[in-house]
């Protein structure tokens, strides 16, 4: 569903989806605008994922492929890297930044929509995609998350904590409200894992970075 379908319904317009200048220019003007830490933190999140050599990894909304770029680091060559993304301007620096990898693939795919995947990998990864969508898209993307997952595979989600705005410095509320979607100031408000554990999943983990504004939430398919 594009952004011109949610603004029909009424449904707050999403910033997930970029193009023209902002996805030609996506990592380095997150790098630039972040002074290098976006990329920093985006480090340390994957190394905190804990990559065995050998994994299956699912990508959700995979954009540039810088993660995967990191997340192929960890992988020998039994491992692999399916990335899922829909827009033009992405899937043209995927291929440029993942060539020559032979286990890095990609897929013109919404993450939404019902995926051809069931059992199949040991994690799966959203980065600050996930905010992006109403609630009940999120639901169709947790439910395709857990099919593709085998029993105990990992789900994790980087993007915002849940946090009050109204407690954060007056500057990132600035930030915050201006630059973000209403669909991301509704995000903040959510408790993220009971809503997952009623989709099925367990055994949460944790990892916080920006003074605990951004997290790297884990959560394990049951069974």
């Amino acid at each position: 569903m594009g952004a011109k379908k949610r603004k029909s319904m009424n449904v707050p317009e999403s910033k997930v989806e970029i193009s023209g200048f902002g996805a030609r220019n996506y990592d380095l003007l997150l790098k630039f605008g972040s002074f290098g830490r976006y990329s920093r933190m985006l480090e340390t999140a994957i190394a905190h994922i804990g990559i065995r050599p050998d994994d299956a990894i699912l990508d959700l909304g995979c954009g540039t492929g810088h993660n995967d770029c990191l997340m192929a680091k960890y992988l020998s060559d039994a491992g692999k890297i399916v990335g899922l993304e829909i827009g033009e301007e992405m899937i043209e620096q995927f291929k440029r930044k993942c060539a020559g990898r032979f286990n890095v693939s990609l897929m013109r795919q919404r993450i939404e929509e019902a995926l051809p995947f069931e059992n199949e990998f040991d994690k799966a990864f959203i980065s600050f995609v996930f905010h992006g969508f109403p609630d009940s898209e999120r639901e169709k993307i947790a439910r395709n998350v857990f099919k593709a997952l085998k029993p105990g595979g990992e789900f994790f989600i980087l993007d915002f904590n849940e946090f009050d705005i109204h407690a954060q410095t007056w500057w990132f509320r600035i930030v915050f409200l201006k630059g973000e979607c209403p669909l991301a100031h509704q995000y903040i408000t959510v408790e993220w894992k009971k809503r997952l554990l009623g989709w099925g999943f367990d055994h949460f983990g944790d990892h916080f970075y920006f003074k605990k504004r951004i997290r790297l939430l884990k959560a394990v398919k049951a069974g």
